[in-house]
């Protein structure tokens, strides 16, 4: 729960709505056709259907902006009330997947912070153990799981608008509803750029002309990838890189960039 509505980033969105989602679905079906890209042109700055566009997308429950989830580390009225021992760590687990990649390392990054917590408490040997031990006993919630699903009746529902584009590194956007989401999202990507930090966020100035790493924002955040062995560290890096780097030209504010963008809407 978050700003009084309840958030469902957590389910699984490439299935179905769940109940209790009605309305959400309604809205997505008969206004945006269950396609995203509608949505995400009528986001564009110069679109006549942005101030709806904006409501409705604060509407969908999984599309709180990371500027949102962490606006205690980023809103300067909210930072300066935190005492200088009161936040000492932010860890980030990106959910990414490289262009070629199978899948994401998210779930990686998960046994790994698992690991690194447990291995700082208990030490590296029970660290191992009960890693091992959590690992047998979520396949065995798996195989539960599935000879359930195989005998239960299906329920009738609407398919969520992302089922078909679920688990693919394709965009699902047009061009120019691609640019104008990632346009819509700039303080999100500058929010990413910070938590790489150092010389990791000054890489990205080559790549994307005025974007900028978020001012005054608690100085825990750039140091999102800094947990874990330097294997760990890195691939937390490479992973921001590369969401930072797939929007680099509908994020670059150059003349040239504006000029290519410029025909997408024509």
């Amino acid at each position: 729960m978050k700003g009084g509505r309840k958030l469902g980033a957590t389910r699984r969105p490439d299935e179905f709505c769940k109940k209790g989602n009605e309305e959400e679905a309604a809205m997505l079906r008969e206004t945006y056709q269950s396609n995203p890209s509608v949505m995400a042109e009528a986001l564009c700055h110069d679109s006549p259907l942005r101030p709806s566009a904006e409501q409705d997308f604060s509407k969908v429950h999984h599309s709180t902006t990371l500027t949102q989830w962490l606006d205690f580390l980023i809103d300067p009225r909210l930072v300066e009330n935190i005492n200088d021992d009161g936040i000492q760590q932010l860890i980030v687990l990106p959910l990414e997947k490289r262009p070629g990649a199978n899948e994401t390392l998210f779930e990686k990054h998960i046994d790994n912070l698992r690991h690194h917590l447990l291995s700082k408490r208990y030490g590296m040997d029970a660290s191992n153990e009960m890693m091992r031990l959590a690992q047998e006993r979520k396949l065995e919630k798996e195989e539960i799981l599935r000879r359930k699903m195989k005998d239960k009746p299906k329920l009738e529902t609407h398919l969520h608008s992302s089922t078909k584009f679920y688990n693919s590194t394709k965009s699902i956007l047009t061009k120019l509803g691609e640019c104008c989401l990632a346009r819509y999202l700039t303080d999100d990507y500058r929010l990413i750029q910070s938590m790489l930090g150092g010389d990791e966020a000054s890489k990205t100035d080559f790549a994307i002309a005025g974007l900028d790493p978020l001012d005054d924002a608690h100085p825990v955040i750039q140091k999102a990838c800094v947990w874990g062995n330097e294997e760990q560290m890195q691939s937390c890096r490479d992973d921001l890189m590369s969401i930072l780097m797939r929007r680099a030209k509908y994020l670059n504010e150059s003349k040239e960039a504006a000029l290519q963008l410029s025909m997408l809407s024509s």
